[in-house]
């Protein structure tokens, strides 16, 4: 019931059968009751993440993942600061992560310069990334070809790796990770998939969720149609959430998306649990600093010239502004933080961080961070996160002062689609 409150009643919780993906609404009454019942659920360690049902969401997904990725002590000024005996001044531990993570532009880099592992860091199986040949959207899941206009056009238009079943050479093809998170953790809940023990194997995996035990739990819950289609709902919302006790769902807490007024409506038309700025950060359109495009979707908050410019949404910052400031965390890193914790469970060598894991060599040499296009400083918001810069034309410019990041690096990619010939724009011409 604590949750319930907590969490608020403008949230929606959702109940799913594993194999079926009905979905019901629950009332307040029916919830309370719901949540009561969760709360003595028995699942192999506790509840995931610890706190979920005696905290609202947000709070216990912001402890689980620094405590998987701790970040460093600051003092009222924001200001970097040492710990004490490994402890910050609330309590927490002192760790090398930044507690304000406003951009992606650094992750993949050493964690001071305030940014976070990439998905190709952790490992997550299924992401498919794009290999480093200098094409924009490089060592992300945008899978641009060598002839691709990456200074003209949105490279998040390539396109992901998609395939029509589960058995060919790509597998899956591309599972966002924040479907991977939901399936583990509602698999976690609603059991059926086996002891803990045996979702790894520390020899072949190391501290990660085996892939083939990984798939089958994301295929309970989100199976392909009779056409071979996958449907992934989004983060924010309880369709396309983690799991509670006894089958309920809940939205991602920490996505922050940038819905709001119209837009919010109209998501929430496709998703009646999609949680819009107005429910995530209690606010409305007003609370927009003047050169933001409120609405467009996405956990990024772009200038209104970057997306008439049409950049890609992951070149602008995170949620920089109102109580939730710096407070997004990739899904991804929260998969990565319930690997380590189950793996910490049955696994002597594992850890609950990750750096006691997969991250005890990051960043790696090269480094998966991707390239960026020139950034600007935005006039009058000198202390705002930087907005992609534009041309006097109102073009983006692509790449930026780091060049196009053409590097050899350790990781599984997927290439094939960078050599089939572009069908956006006009092609680059070979010298």
């Amino acid at each position: 019931l604590t949750f319930l409150l907590l969490y608020s009643l403008q949230s929606t919780i959702s109940i799913y059968h594993p194999f079926s993906l009905a979905t019901m609404k629950l009332s307040a009454a029916v919830l309370a009751l719901a949540i009561l019942n969760a709360a003595a659920g028995d699942s192999d360690f506790g509840e995931l993440p610890p706190g979920i049902t005696t905290k609202d969401a947000q709070t216990a997904w912001e402890d689980f993942v620094k405590n998987a990725f701790p970040t460093w002590c600051i003092d009222g000024n924001e200001t970097r600061i040492d710990g004490v005996d490994g402890k910050c001044a609330d309590g927490s531990k002192s760790g090398r992560y930044d507690p304000f993570y406003l951009a992606k532009w650094h992750s993949g880099k050493d964690p001071s310069l305030g940014g976070y592992p990439t998905d190709v860091d952790t490992r997550y199986p299924f992401y498919y990334a794009s290999g480093f040949f200098g094409q924009a959207c490089a060592g992300g899941n945008a899978h641009c070809s060598f002839d691709f206009d990456g200074g003209a056009n949105n490279c998040a238009k390539c396109g992901k790796v998609v395939t029509e079943n589960d058995d060919g050479p790509n597998g899956p093809g591309h599972v966002p990770p924040h479907i991977g998170l939901a399936a583990l953790t509602r698999a976690y809940h609603d059991g059926g998939f086996g002891a803990v023990s045996t979702w790894f194997d520390f020899a072949m995996n190391g501290c990660r969720v085996l892939p083939n035990v990984l798939l089958p739990m994301i295929r309970a819950y989100f199976p392909r149609d009779e056409n071979g289609k996958a449907a992934y709902p989004p983060p924010f919302t309880s369709e396309g959430g983690p799991g509670l006790p006894d089958g309920m769902t809940y939205p991602y807490p920490l996505e922050f998306v940038n819905f709001v007024g119209e837009t919010c409506k109209a998501e929430q038309g496709k998703f009646a649990s999609a949680q819009c700025y107005e429910q995530h950060s209690n606010g409305n359109a007003t609370d927009f600093p003047e050169y933001l495009q409120p609405g467009h979707g996405s956990p990024k908050y772009c200038s209104v010239g970057a997306k008439e410019a049409d950049v890609n949404n992951d070149w602008c910052p995170y949620i920089f502004f109102g109580p939730n400031r710096g407070k997004y965390r990739h899904p991804h890193i929260a998969f990565a933080a319930v690997e380590s914790w189950l793996a910490s469970k049955v696994i002597d060598e594992c850890g609950e961080e990750w750096d006691d894991n997969d991250g005890k060599d990051y960043p790696h040499t090269p480094d998966h961070s991707i390239a960026w296009p020139k950034m600007a400083v935005v006039e009058g918001f000198e202390d705002h996160p930087m907005q992609p810069a534009l041309t006097e034309a109102g073009g983006f410019i692509w790449p930026g002062d780091e060049g196009t990041k053409r590097k050899a690096c350790k990781g599984m990619f997927s290439i094939e689609k960078y050599l089939t010939p572009t069908t956006i724009g006009t092609p680059l011409v070979a010298d």
